[in-house]
């Protein structure tokens, strides 16, 4: 049986002040590389477009999909034991496009687990805005079939359909936390929340029949 208390969402920071780069060959920020489904040989440019000149730990890209890290987190992973990761190169560079660093890597998440079963997930009320939603909490997976490796991403719902959803293991907070890996947030599945009304959420009767009473006691 899988842990969901020792089970993360790798999120973003959202801080304006790190460095944040772009791919500008879109075909090299596919969420297929990242999810190592394709394959790719020449080195990556990503090129500083927001934020400030320094590099931390951790880039993210306004491509969305690509998670940039750092030649030390790649060194810790191997240290570590970490698994569910291999890499593609990269270089970084300016806005005036001059090299700035070429000790950085695109992450591929090899590992993988089931997809999300959201018939899982309990109802609750919480905050869109200034309004007071309903929300499901908890992200849980169909099965039990993931493979243990400490990073990993699910595999397509019945209908072919994939997500970009990171995920790691308690090692992978530890090991962030103890070494001071800044720009990069995590989050206990079991404490993940989702508005309803946002997102077209299959409910189960059950979750319907919950959602209405909170309503009504809402009110």
């Amino acid at each position: 049986m899988l842990n969901y208390n020792k089970i993360f969402l790798i999120r973003e920071s959202y801080s304006n002040r790190p460095f944040r780069g772009v791919i500008e060959n879109f075909d090299l920020a596919e969420p297929k590389i990242s999810r190592g489904e394709k394959h790719i040989t020449e080195t990556v440019t990503v090129k500083h477009i927001m934020g400030g000149q320094t590099l931390y730990d951790i880039i993210w890209t306004t491509n969305a999909f690509p998670l940039i890290v750092s030649e030390r987190v790649i060194r810790l992973f191997k240290s570590n034991g970490i698994t569910g990761w291999k890499t593609y190169n990269v270089e970084i560079r300016s806005k005036k496009n001059e090299l700035i660093d070429q000790n950085f890597f695109g992450l591929i998440i090899t590992g993988r687990c089931g997809h999300r079963d959201y018939s899982k997930s309990s109802i609750v009320l919480s905050k869109i805005g200034v309004y007071t939603k309903p929300h499901i909490k908890g992200f849980y997976f169909n099965d039990d079939s993931c493979d243990d490796s400490d990073l990993f991403m699910s595999n397509p719902d019945d209908e072919g359909h994939s997500t970009m959803h990171r995920f790691c293991s308690q090692n992978v907070v530890n090991l962030f936390q103890k070494e001071k890996i800044k720009n990069i947030n995590f989050e206990n599945l079991n404490e993940s929340t989702l508005a309803i009304e946002l997102h077209q959420i299959p409910l189960t009767d059950k979750q319907k029949s919950e959602m209405e009473k909170l309503k009504t006691n809402g009110k």
